[in-house]
This record gives structure tokens, C-alpha cells and sequence, in this order.
């Protein structure tokens, strides 16, 4: 039999929640972070399309840093594909 793994009162896995845990506040980091730096970009006159290849090389720099350590898992380009929407959104934005 498989041992079994400590579960919180809502019976999800103790692993599995802090990973989620972690993971929903680096995307809530990473989703204020991209609308700071597009609502800035805007403000200063740069385009949509320079923005979006801005924050690309940024994702593929952290990328490819990634790769090097032996922690690239291939969800490079859903979160690329992520970021973009989220700037598209927030550039037309009006705030």
C-alpha cells in the first residue's frame, strides 16, 4: 500500500496546497508586475508591439537561465502566451 500523504482540513495534500499557494502569489506578482511596467511604458509613449518584445526577451532570458540550471520544463510559451494577453488587456486599459 502507498503511504499516505498529511492532508489539510479541506483534504487537499499538504504538497500540493503550499505549491499552489506559491504559485497563485507568483502569478498575482508577476500580473501586477507586467501592469506597472505596461501602464509606465504607455505613459511614455512606447507601443504596444515594443512592449510585448520587451517582456518576450525578458521571458525567454529567465528562460534560458532556467534551461541552464536544469529547471527549464517547457512552460516557457504559456507563460509567454499569458503575459502577452494580460498586456494586450492593460494597454487598453484607460485606468
Amino acid at each position: 500500500m502507498a503511504p499516505q500523504m498529511s492532508r489539510n482540513d479541506d483534504g487537499v495534500p499538504s504538497p500540493l496546497r503550499r505549491a499552489t499557494d506559491r504559485t497563485v502569489s507568483a502569478l498575482t506578482a508577476l500580473r501586477k508586475a507586467v501592469l506597472a511596467h505596461v501602464n509606465s511604458e504607455r505613459d511614455r509613449g512606447t507601443s504596444l508591439d515594443q512592449i510585448k518584445l520587451d517582456l518576450q526577451e525578458i521571458i525567454s532570458r529567465v528562460h534560458d537561465g532556467a534551461v541552464k540550471d536544469g529547471d527549464g520544463n517547457g512552460e516557457h510559451d504559456i507563460i509567454s502566451a499569458e503575459v502577452i494577453k494580460w498586456t494586450d488587456g492593460f494597454y487598453k486599459r484607460s485606468d
